[in-house]
């Protein structure tokens, strides 16, 4: 836990350092007025992050929860005999950076993170509202698995770039580029071997379709491990993710009900180790609830 605290320091201080007061100084606050606001519904489009923020002392806690797949029979009434569950708490330093912990029961794994906005659609007549999120995981359960007990090797990391534009009042795109750096070579016996370094892009959209409602989904092709190019649509070793489902907001909540092929609520989890296929019902019901709590 340590370790985690440190290195969630050192993503912050990192941060910190590429603020907007520093990076984005050569640009006036003028056309303020022109800001877009509320490109997405939630800090998630279903599993991606998405460019928005926890607002300045603001605490949002989220709950994360996957049924089992519906190839699972009537006898597991279709998944929701099983299930996993994530908890994640994300606090606002400033509109711009939020530093958020989380647990999840899949994998036994424990996350830090950082998430900051670089600039917004609108500043400057700038096109594209643009944040960076950098995650570590601390993975328990590899280090039962593993045969050799080394602390290192139970970390890996993600950064992501998020890349989005609000097309018009409905429409709203987001191109997420993301890494992921492994530390060990995964020891569980149902997913591929993971390489060291996995790169992913992520494509996710919203359409709303009323004040309170809208559809959202993304989809994830892994692209390139290591040196090694993989074709998105002819990629035989590793399952891309793909979600669909509905954002619904009743007062201070977010809910969010979806389908998806990715059991796992983690950024390397989903990115990297889908390990069930749409065509072969592999697909998981989910949902993701946050709730806001203000400290000042």
């Amino acid at each position: 836990m340590n370790r985690i605290i440190i290195l969630l320091s050192c993503l912050f201080l990192s941060f910190s350092s590429f603020s907007q007061d520093n990076l984005l100084s050569f640009l006036d606050d003028e056309n303020e007025e022109f800001l877009t606001f509320a490109t997405f519904k939630s800090t998630k489009i279903i599993n991606l992050q998405s460019v928005e923020q926890t607002k300045k002392d603001e605490l949002n806690f989220v709950i994360s929860h996957r049924f089992g797949s519906l190839n699972s029979g009537i006898e597991n009434l279709y998944g929701l005999d099983y299930g996993s569950i994530r908890m994640s708490f994300d606090y606002g330093v400033t509109d711009d950076i939020t530093v958020g912990l989380a647990r999840s029961s899949s994998y036994k794994v424990i996350d830090a993170s950082v998430k900051g906005r670089l600039i917004t659609q609108g500043k400057n007549k700038f096109p594209f509202t643009i944040a960076m999120y950098s995650a570590v995981f601390y993975d328990t359960l590899s280090s039962l698995l593993a045969t050799e007990d080394i602390l290192k090797n139970d970390f890996s990391f993600t950064h992501q770039l998020m890349i989005a534009r609000k097309i018009n009042s409905n429409l709203s795109l987001q191109l997420s580029p993301a890494l992921t750096c492994y530390n060990f070579l995964l020891p569980y016996p149902w997913i591929q071997l993971v390489n060291e370094k996995m790169f992913t892009l992520g494509f996710g959209g919203r359409y709303k379709v009323n004040k309170s409602v809208s559809i959202n989904s993304e989809w994830i092709p892994i692209f390139m491990t290591n040196s090694n190019v993989i074709h998105p649509f002819k990629n035989k070793d590793f399952i891309n993710s793909f979600s669909l489902g509905c954002d619904i907001e009743t007062g201070g909540h977010v809910f969010q009900l979806f389908l998806t092929n990715s059991e796992t609520m983690f950024e390397r989890g989903f990115l990297n180790e889908t390990s069930e296929r749409w065509k072969d019902g592999g697909i998981h019901f989910g949902f993701n609830i946050s709730r806001p709590f203000t400290f000042n």
